[in-house]
Formats: structure tokens, C-alpha cells, sequence
């Protein structure tokens, strides 16, 4: 059995990362609300598959706040 000792920085690391999924998975379901809020009805919106560059570059409008509004 092999232990892993994890330090303070590990852990801060760890926390770091999670808090960023939870960041990008908010802002990106933010996306998918705006474009169900544009579609203009009550039906399934299809949210497109983004590249991963796509999507960084989404998130980082979102973030910023450069985004178009939701109208």
C-alpha cells in the first residue's frame, strides 16, 4: 500500500482547481440559459459542442462580462 502525503500547497492547489470547474460550469450554464432565453420558446435548445479553445475563449467573455446580454 503506498501513502501519499499531501502538503498545505497540494491542498491549496486542489482548491484552486475545484474552484475553477465550479466557476466554469456556472459560467457556462449561464451560456446555455442565454441561449435558451434566446430561442423564444419553451422547447429544447441545442447548446453546440465547443472546441476547447471555443470554449476557454466563452468563458473568458463570460468572465469579463463582454458577453451580449441576454435579450
Amino acid at each position: 500500500m503506498t501513502i501519499r502525503w499531501f502538503t498545505d500547497g497540494d491542498r491549496a492547489e486542489r482548491a484552486r482547481i475545484a474552484r475553477e470547474r465550479v466557476e466554469r460550469d456556472e459560467l457556462l450554464l449561464t451560456f446555455a440559459r442565454w441561449l435558451s432565453d434566446r430561442a423564444g420558446h419553451d422547447g429544447p435548445v441545442t447548446v453546440p459542442d465547443l472546441t476547447p479553445e471555443a470554449e476557454a475563449h466563452l468563458v473568458r467573455l463570460l468572465r469579463d462580462g463582454t458577453a451580449p446580454p441576454a435579450a
